[in-house]
């Protein structure tokens, strides 16, 4: 089974016309205000899945500014999921405005049936401590809920893209250390803190937190799939394209320069997300 853990869903009206949007919210206008990044529909998505031989995917929206926007993402992507029932894993994204409002809408979603809360990010500040502190009552809610909380993190170093973002490292293994009874994932491998893991009390720390692969073509030699499989371990990666950033064959032509078969594979394509969803959205 091949499940792709990061696929983007906006809004229908976004993606009749996102002139409007890239204007009224910068974080979006500064990643999609050029035509060169994709914005697909349900459709699409599934003839990605049926050309790619992709069974299942978790999807999500964009962490818009206007929570009314979050909510009618959420929506849509809920309506998405009823559609392909047996397919699509809906999680929540939620307003990068994280006060009372962003909880009550993390609330309604899981309520409703959602298998996790992400991607969170955001875009136009990047991850401050103070950012970081304010998903502590997000992610209890996510423990109480036994869900796992996907988040965008990018590496700290190297060329600048729309999107990237300043993390606070030490605020983010914080909030990971302080919450063991939550699962993590951390897209874009991590920014490469999963390097960290080589120092006992992070890798104690990291024991439920898992990395995603999202856009890796564009950032890291292929090397770095062996180099997370010998760290993090290969049970702790999860393949996610950023769809429709790029496609899964992007991915498998790494895998095969890393030298990535057999049943590490098998567990990066699906079974890790597979088992780690497992009880939860099955």
């Amino acid at each position: 089974m091949i499940i792709d853990a990061h696929v983007h869903l906006l809004p229908r009206k976004v993606l009749r016309d996102r002139t409007p949007f890239c204007k009224s919210d910068q974080p979006f206008g500064s990643i999609y205000s050029t035509e060169k990044a994709r914005i697909v529909s349900g459709d699409e998505i599934i003839a990605y899945m049926d050309d790619s031989g992709i069974n299942r995917a978790i999807v999500f929206g964009f962490p818009w500014e206007d929570r009314d926007l979050v909510k009618e993402n959420n929506d849509e992507i809920w309506s998405f999921h009823q559609s392909h029932a047996e397919r699509i894993i809906p999680f929540a994204v939620l307003s990068s405005d994280l006060g009372e409002p962003t909880y009550k809408e993390a609330e309604r979603t899981l309520e409703g049936g959602f298998a996790g809360l992400g991607e969170l990010a955001v875009y136009h500040r990047g991850w401050s401590r103070i950012d970081l502190d304010a998903l502590y009552p997000i992610i209890r809610l996510a423990a109480m809920k036994t869900v796992p909380v996907l988040i965008h993190v990018n590496e700290p170093v190297g060329h600048n893209y729309p999107g990237k973002i300043p993390v606070d490292f030490s605020g983010l293994l914080q909030v990971i250390s302080d919450n063991p009874d939550v699962d993590f994932i951390l897209a874009h491998f991590g920014g490469g803190v999963f390097i960290y893991s080589l120092m006992p009390e992070i890798r104690s720390a990291l024991a439920r937190t898992y990395i995603d692969t999202a856009a890796s073509p564009f950032l890291y030699d292929a090397k770095i799939y062996d180099v997370a499989c010998s760290i993090m371990g290969s049970d702790k990666i999860l393949f996610g394209s950023d769809f429709p950033l790029l496609p899964l064959v992007r991915y498998l032509k790494d895998f095969d320069k890393a030298g990535i078969h057999g049943n590490v594979r098998e567990d990066i394509l699906g079974g890790n997300v597979n088992r780690l969803l497992a009880g939860k959205f099955q």
